[in-house]
């Protein structure tokens, strides 16, 4: 899970239109601005609401997960699976959070963002920190 959430945050930060189209203008501190959207982001993904979680995913999304040994490319097949789980109680998220943070701005509008990541996820019965 934690190389879907690097190789995630990568593509949100350089595709995101609400990333784009605030980081030009912005006269502070942008890696601050972009952690602001990483935990908007995050925080949709630990409330399970898997609508505002892909609205911050790039259509042309590509995961390498060390569940799976098959990349998985694109948005669709990534949402179904997402929300597939989430309607069985396996990939239930009840606590998430981004540990370390750390942002390279490579221009104005993209960014790599980092970070170690520890949640719950699973059904209430079978719930396991990760």
């Amino acid at each position: 899970m934690r190389l879907i959430g690097l190789i995630s945050v990568m593509i949100i930060v350089s595709t995101n239109p609400h990333v784009q189209n605030d980081i030009p203008h912005l006269t502070g501190q942008p890696e601050e601005e972009v952690l602001a959207v990483i935990k908007q982001w995050n925080e949709s993904f630990e409330s399970n609401n898997s609508e505002e979680y892909f609205s911050y995913i790039h259509d042309d999304i590509t995961l390498f997960v060390p569940s799976s040994p098959y990349r998985i490319d694109g948005k669709t097949d990534d949402r179904e699976e997402f929300e597939w789980s989430l309607n069985k109680g396996r990939s239930r998220v009840s606590l998430f959070q981004e540990l370390q943070p750390t942002v390279q701005m490579l221009s104005n509008i993209s960014a790599i963002v980092t970070y170690h990541n520890r949640g719950i996820y699973g059904s209430k019965e079978q719930e396991q920190m990760n």
